[in-house]
């Protein structure tokens, strides 16, 4: 009877060495454990770059190369029929960029969206509305920020931790965040797009 190897390929693979193995791409099962461990370090590409690169294989380029050293074989492809394969390599200076690329984004999005809560409170007249509810109890203007707007902004406070499910390292449940769904959306669309773009060059390794 003949063995099946099931491969289930991720859309998108980053690996730091120039040698990528079919463990790096996809996942491998098989009931044969030794054909399993060899599929794994099955030799799939080198990269012919010194700096980031990237490149879309297909799953039929992975199946051909498994099939050549295992003829006597099976193989289902359950996962993608193209992925792509990103080289990062290992940079102690990188490493600094993308830290200070981490402070700046940081950065813009605390201030961009503490203009963006002002902007919001401005055109609805938040602060005329806290006057106006603090006259109807007191029956007197007040003189100045009080109970209202501390309870206001811990009230935002709290709500955007609520919201984003994040509090600095800690997150309040196992979900992911709002931001968190957006960024895999957009990363599945890059993907997809670059998939795309290379079909129809015809930049795809398919054999």
């Amino acid at each position: 009877m003949d063995t099946t190897i099931y491969l289930n390929a991720n859309m998108s693979s980053v690996v730091t060495q120039k040698k990528v193995y079919v463990k790096d791409v996809a996942e491998v099962f098989c009931q044969d454990k030794k054909i399993k461990n060899h599929v794994e370090n099955l030799l799939l590409a080198e990269i012919p770059e010194e700096k980031q690169y990237k490149e879309v294989f297909s799953t039929c380029y992975l199946i051909e190369k498994i099939l050549m050293n295992h003829r006597e074989c099976q193989v289902e492809s359950i996962g993608e029929t193209e992925f792509i394969v990103f080289y990062q390599p290992v940079d102690d200076k990188r490493k600094l960029k993308d830290k200070v690329k981490l402070v700046l984004v940081s950065l813009i999005s605390f201030f961009g969206a503490a203009f963006s809560i002002m902007t919001f409170n401005v055109d609805v007249t938040m602060p005329e509305l806290f006057d106006e509810i603090y006259v109807l109890f007191m029956g007197v203007k007040p003189d100045g920020p009080g109970v209202l707007q501390a309870a206001y902004s811990i009230g935002i406070f709290f709500g955007v931790i609520l919201f984003f499910n994040h509090g600095g390292r800690y997150k309040l449940t196992n979900d992911p965040s709002p931001l968190q769904v957006q960024m895999r959306d957009y990363e599945k669309e890059v993907d997809q797009a670059f998939i795309v773009g290379a079909d129809r060059n015809q930049e795809s390794v398919v054999e």
